[in-house]
């Protein structure tokens, strides 16, 4: 998976789709690592 980060100097990352998809804690609740971001304009 390529993505590109939407804050600081907007880099440009790679990461294996298993690891895009997969979940993390945040205050013991699972939580997707990522979440689709949709800008309109």
């Amino acid at each position: 998976m390529v993505y590109r980060a939407l804050y600081g100097d907007y880099g440009l990352w790679v990461r294996p789709l298993t690891m895009f998809c997969e979940s993390v804690d945040v205050a013991g609740e699972p939580v997707p690592r990522f979440e689709l971001e949709v800008a309109f304009r």
